[in-house]
């Protein structure tokens, strides 16, 4: 299934005004990348189609998204791997937003995490310097902050997770957005 002209250049468009918005906070991540580039390692793994290749080559920031629909978020076992990078990539940004607030008396929160090689959910390493509370607000986007260390940067193999902690009563229909930027 490929997308009509009309959504790709929504897409670019789209991409375009994240890639401004996010240009100020590269500088702080040129460490990373730096990182990440000097690695030998990395190289396209699947090969992709003609037209895949020339939509990615004309994107440098793109957005992956989890929905756990319903009741879904209520239950630590639907916290799982989301995405597994096939190329050089870091994380720029990270939004959340759920439907029912959590209604546990502790603390219930959402991280996201990079699993490498044969790491398991909750043993990777965190992106966000603190984690997104889910018993904020329903239906009001948080943003993340992410972490100014290397941890951010993708290699080919590395896997982005959502992890969970605190009892996750009531929390209801959510949508986590990681976007990322090719190398």
């Amino acid at each position: 299934m490929f997308a009509t002209e009309q959504q790709i250049q929504e897409l670019k468009d789209e991409l375009e005004s994240l890639k401004k918005e996010f240009n100020s906070d590269m500088i702080k991540k040129q460490a990373a990348i730096s990182s990440v580039q000097s690695d030998s390692k990395f190289q396209l793994k699947p090969p992709l189609d003609v037209i895949s290749k020339k939509v990615i080559k004309n994107i440098s920031i793109f957005p992956v998204s989890v929905h756990l629909k319903s009741t879904e978020p209520d239950t630590a076992a639907n916290y799982t791997p989301f995405f597994i990078a096939d190329r050089p990539m870091i994380v720029v940004a990270f939004t959340e937003v759920h439907g029912t607030a959590g209604t546990d008396g502790s603390a219930v929160t959402l991280q996201l995490e990079r699993l490498q090689g044969t790491e398991a959910p909750d043993s990777g390493d965190e992106l966000l310097s603190s984690a997104l509370s889910l018993k904020a607000t329903a239906n009001t986007v948080q943003y993340g902050t992410l972490v100014n260390t290397d941890v951010i940067a993708l290699k080919s193999g590395d896997r982005l997770c959502l992890k969970d902690s605190g009892t996750l009563t009531s929390v209801n229909s959510l949508v986590a957005t990681t976007y990322l930027k090719l190398l």
